[in-house]
């Protein structure tokens, strides 16, 4: 199993358009999904308005995220799926004052063959456990339209 999308092969997007979580401070949303052979790799959106946030907590997310991907040292904002299993493969992020905006890069697999929830818990932001179903079948069909570059 690969961690990472294949290098020589043009993925197949899947639209999803959706939140799966929105509070007074933070919002995660999923725009669409690429879809391989092998997996699918998908871009979280992440936003935060410091509103109520003390100094001490509104640093410490700005200190953990800023400069990109933070790897596994950031216990707070956690993904997770059903089926298969997720990597985070990067990310990038900037932030401000009152702001914070960000991205992950993340990897599922093997392809799911039914129905699975994605979920997203950042208790930092105040983000409780959210999850939104998605639809394996219309990523796993998708894959069979992928391309490789070269035949």
């Amino acid at each position: 199993m690969n961690p990472f999308p294949p290098a020589d092969v043009l993925g197949c997007p899947v639209p999803v358009a959706r939140f799966v979580a929105r509070t007074d401070l933070a919002v995660v949303a999923l725009q669409h999904l690429v879809a391989y052979p092998a997996g699918c790799a998908f871009t979280v959106h992440l936003s935060v308005r410091r509103g109520s946030l003390d100094q001490t907590t509104w640093d410490s997310i700005d200190a953990s995220h800023a400069g990109g991907f933070p790897g596994p040292t950031d216990a707070g904002l956690q993904f997770r799926v059903s089926r298969g299993s997720l990597t985070e493969i990067g990310g990038g992020a900037s932030s401000g004052d009152r702001h914070y905006r960000g991205d992950r890069q993340l990897w599922l697999s093997p392809l799911p063959a039914g129905p699975f929830e994605f979920s997203v818990e950042w208790r930092r932001v105040g983000l409780d456990r959210t999850a939104t179903l998605l639809d394996g079948q219309a990523i796993t069909d998708a894959a069979k339209n992928a391309q490789p570059y070269w035949p």
